[in-house]
């Protein structure tokens, strides 16, 4: 049976998917395992559904796999021709061959016809980001597996710098393991970076509870790290916008399901990170978000001009937003 598997963890999104391809054909059966990207230019859904109708080579089956499946979101179509033809297919599966489409994200529009028919038609795979205390085990059977033995002060920061990502964490522990058996706080420390996007939010969140001291820490935190102030008023920036669409959106009151098909496109927003932005908005209001983003852009042009010294001007800006 055709297949559907979508979802916001990439990790997770692999593991199932190469669950479903060994179920089918052998993982090394690279003749009759054929990879389409439907985010490239030159991708017609017709050459596929030729390909599907096509015999497999000296075997009984074949898997057909279409990657970044924009066209289930809002704002990303097929032609009318390419979905009635991809329809018909989809109504009368071929025995010899199964069609899998993936996408890395929720944000499916389950309002298009052709979201619907997948839906109805194909076997459907949500693949769930972890809740904390999942994420938690996770990491503890993964330094396991790699023999690793960290202390519970490093443990807690690896935590909370992996932000539940399981992909980044497969390669930061593998990292780990290759410098030593024994980790302490320094280690992790000294070897794994920050997200700059987490950080960045935890900035914001710092901001809209008006703690100055906090905000000042996370700030000098990125400065030992080398990272441009002005470099970094973007990546504020950018939360910024988001937090204040998802707190208009709120106050509007939208759903998350409609927030996240509004928004997704151009922000890449999930159930997770809508979540944490819609909690961080009912903080606050639209208005105090705009009057802290008015802030923010008066820094950047008076430091651009020359007008402030960068790092001084930044100081500035926080102590401005919390007041």
């Amino acid at each position: 049976m055709n297949t559907l598997i979508y979802g916001n963890e990439s990790y997770l999104l692999n593991q199932a998917l190469q669950k479903r391809i060994k179920q089918l054909v052998n993982v090394q059966d690279t003749m009759n395992t054929v990879f389409y990207d439907a985010s490239n230019n030159a991708f017609s859904i017709l050459k596929v559904i030729e390909e599907a109708q096509t015999l497999p080579f000296f075997s009984d089956h074949k898997v057909l796999v279409i990657q970044n499946c924009l066209f289930l979101t809002r704002g990303v179509n097929l032609k009318d021709n390419e979905m009635s033809e991809l329809i018909l297919h989809l109504s009368r599966p071929i025995e010899t061959c199964t069609i899998i489409f993936m996408h890395d994200n929720d944000n499916l529009d389950t309002q298009k016809k052709i979201t619907k028919k997948l839906l109805e038609l194909c076997e459907v795979d949500h693949v769930k980001k972890l809740e904390t205390n999942e994420f938690r085990k996770f990491l503890v059977g993964l330094l396991k597996e790699r023999n690793i033995k960290m202390s519970s002060d490093a443990f807690e920061e690896f935590l909370k710098r992996m932000d539940n990502n399981m992909s980044i964490t497969y390669h930061e522990s593998e990292k780990l393991a290759l410098y030593a058996k024994d980790i302490n706080l320094d280690d992790v420390e000294a070897l794994i970076s920050r997200p700059l996007d987490n950080e960045a939010f935890h900035l914001v969140n710092a901001l809209m509870d008006k703690n100055l001291k906090q905000a000042l820490h996370i700030y000098n935190d990125m400065m030992i790290l080398n990272m441009e102030p002005l470099s970094f008023s973007g990546l504020i920036a950018s939360q910024l916008r988001l937090l204040y669409q998802v707190a208009s959106l709120d106050k509007e009151g939208y759903h998350r399901q409609e927030m996240i098909n509004k928004l997704s496109p151009a922000n890449n927003v999930n159930v997770y990170r809508l979540n944490r932005m819609l909690s961080l908005a009912r903080q606050t209001t639209p208005e105090r978000i705009l009057c802290i983003l008015n802030y923010l852009a008066s820094y950047d042009h008076r430091s651009k001009l020359g007008l402030v010294d960068k790092k001084f001007g930044f100081e500035l800006f926080l102590i401005e937003a919390t007041h």
